[in-house]
This record gives structure tokens, sequence and C-alpha cells, in this order.
């Protein structure tokens, strides 16, 4: 039974540490001296953004949001998308 327990305390220990080497490591790669920032944008359509790396040091991602207009009809809420919002994150 105690070698059970041995092996278990072992495991969670092995676990833990390497959950915390790969949160370290993450923290480390994004800091690297460069500025993190965000841009949105709003247009009448859904638009795509270029995901990739826009310089060598920067790597940039888009994601769209719908905004959406919304009235009450036959005691109803009845929503319609007026315009979309691309928000930009470089890293």
């Amino acid at each position: 039974m105690t070698t059970n327990m041995i092996n278990t305390a072992i495991f969670a220990g092995a676990a833990a540490a390497v959950a915390v080497l790969a949160f370290a490591a993450t923290d480390a790669e994004a800091g690297n001296g460069r500025e993190i920032y965000q841009k949105s944008y709003t247009f009448d359509k859904p638009m795509h953004g270029y995901e990739g790396h826009a310089d060598r040091n920067y790597y940039c991602t888009y994601k769209r949001f719908p905004i959406r207009k919304c009235k009450y009809k036959n005691g109803r809420e009845v929503c319609k998308v007026v315009k979309w919002e691309l928000e930009q994150t470089c890293y």
C-alpha cells in the first residue's frame, strides 16, 4: 500500500514540475523584449485578416466579432448583425 502511495506522489510531483516548466517557458518566450499590441477595425461585412508573420519578429492573429443590433418584436428579442469588428493582435 505504501509503495503505491509513493509512486502516486512521485508521479504527481513530476506532473507538477512539467506544468511549471511549461508555463515558465511560455512566459519567457512571449517576453523577448517585444511589445504585444491590439487594434480593432469595424467593417460593414466580415473581413479576413492575414494570420502569420507580419515581420521577422511579429506574429499576428485576427478574430472577427459580430456587432448586433437588437429590438423586441412580438415579445421576442430579434437581433441582426449590422457591422463586424476585426481584432488584430500581434506579438
